[in-house]
């Protein structure tokens, strides 16, 4: 039969370990204290500030579109007129964007008006046979759309 303690002795042993800890056993758990202590809370707060940067973020986000080709616009004698430095096909009256080198249709090699002297010349071409200009398509601002979350900012309309 196991020897029963009293109550009163079995407090003060338990006590006992309470007021006179094992330090053996707490300094072995010293790492474990620190990750819950220390670094824990930190992830907390970074994870509180990310959410909050999150939640009221209001940048818009920015993607470049890609030009798709458009009709040639046309004179008051109905002829098609294309800019200069930008490539376009003659056959289709298509005007393209600054990169393209072909035609999306038939694959034939797009035409190119020198801002200069007015020469047509092959989009792949940097320089003008006539004039000596060098220049690169492509190198004009491409597109951009933005695109916003949420309202937009307070102010800007007139109160009637």
């Amino acid at each position: 039969m196991p020897p029963t303690t009293d109550p009163w002795t079995a407090f003060l042993q338990w006590l006992e370990t309470i007021i006179i800890p094992d330090w053996g056993g707490l300094i072995s758990l010293l790492p474990i204290l620190i990750i819950i202590g220390v670094i824990g809370p930190a992830v907390t707060l970074l994870f509180l500030y990310w959410a909050y940067v999150l939640i009221t973020d209001r940048r818009g986000k920015v993607k470049v579109v890609d030009v798709e080709p458009a009709l040639a616009e046309l004179d008051a004698e109905g002829n098609y007129v294309f800019p200069v430095n930008t490539p376009y096909c003659p056959t289709h009256n298509l005007v393209y964007p600054p990169k393209a080198r072909e035609c999306n249709i038939d694959g034939e090699e797009l035409r190119v008006r020198c801002p200069v002297d007015g020469t047509i010349r092959v989009a792949g071409q940097e320089l003008c046979q006539t004039c000596g200009t060098r220049y690169q398509l492509g190198a004009s601002v491409t597109p951009l759309v933005v695109s916003r979350r949420g309202r937009p900012p307070a102010g800007g309309a007139a109160v009637a």
